[in-house]
């Protein structure tokens, strides 16, 4: 970093270290001030395990987080994880370049994510064999509610809620070119939810289905907007129709967040992604969502198809 204010590195970091933390910067950052809150996150955690990063083990990163004060806030643990995460992923993209071993974000696999309220374990989520178990089953059936409504939450968080929710007038895409949902939070304000490009896509599959006039996104049988009652209760039925173990949107919700998390995912930015009358529904912004640039649903390795 050319920042004015020197920073202070830990005696344990070693230079090849020092010297991917600097490209990271050059690369990934853009201001001083949080590189040197990322110096202060690798500085604790190599100073605890006293040894370079490079070095630390999978013992280690565990000892560090679980000798965490219990009075440290959720929001300063979650930094500190999702800073070393984001190192850890550009570390093994770029490891033949480093010349080290891409080994690095599978250390976090071991820790628990928290939320106020929540914590999971990606263990304990429903695998996706599992899931495509299920979808497979819908797509046999020909229910593209039951297999978008699960893609979507798999895909994008979001509540059962808000599924059923879901009006096509809450479609956008923005001048950019990308895509998203317009949630209402209160009487006037709202928040944007980024659509992967493999949702856009079972939309407008889901789009030609559709002949009738309804506001409604999810609809029954009888043409009528879908309850989350329904919706739960369709889920349950392909579980044991495929005899595999039945989760929830819920379930499915927890493991979407999981993976995102896994993938490198900064927290930041995940806490901010939960917290048209053509054929794709969407309308669009003359002007830029800032929401939809950059959002966690972008570090998610899964990508859901309806094939023909």
């Amino acid at each position: 970093m050319d920042g004015k204010k020197e920073i202070k590195y830990s005696p344990y970091l070693s230079k090849q270290f020092i010297g991917i933390l600097q490209k990271y910067y050059m690369d990934k950052i853009k201001k001083e001030r949080t590189g040197q809150q990322y110096v202060y996150v690798f500085n604790a955690v190599c100073n605890f395990a006293k040894c370079d990063f490079l070095d630390i083990s999978k013992e280690q990163i565990k000892g560090y987080f679980s000798e965490i004060d219990p009075n440290a806030t959720i929001k300063s643990t979650n930094y500190d994880l999702s800073v070393l995460r984001a190192v850890s992923r550009y570390m093994d993209e770029n490891s033949c370049e480093f010349g080290i071993e891409p080994r690095f974000l599978e250390l976090f696999s071991a820790i628990d994510v928290m939320f106020p309220d929540l914590q999971f374990r990606i263990e304990d989520m429903p695998d996706l064999e599992s899931i495509n178990y299920v979808l497979e089953f819908f797509k046999k059936e020909g229910d593209m509610v039951g297999f978008l409504s699960c893609s979507m939450v798999l895909r994008t968080t979001l509540t059962t809620n808000e599924l059923v929710s879901l009006r096509r007038d809450m479609l956008l895409q923005d001048a950019n070119g990308n895509y998203g949902i317009r949630l209402k939070v209160t009487e006037h304000a709202y928040r944007y939810v980024k659509l992967p490009d493999d949702i856009v896509e079972l939309i407008n599959q889901y789009a030609k289905q559709r002949t009738d006039s309804q506001p409604y996104f999810f609809l029954n049988k009888k043409g009528k907007a879908v309850s989350a009652r329904a919706l739960q209760n369709r889920l349950r039925e392909a579980c044991l129709e495929c005899k595999v173990k039945p989760f929830t949107y819920n379930d499915l919700r927890n493991l979407s967040q999981a993976v995102m998390i896994k993938g490198g995912a900064p927290l930041g930015k995940l806490a901010e992604y939960v917290n048209v009358k053509n054929l794709n529904w969407f309308f669009r912004y003359n002007r830029v969502v800032e929401e939809l640039k950059d959002a966690a649903v972008d570090y998610s390795y899964i990508k859901i198809v309806w094939e023909k």
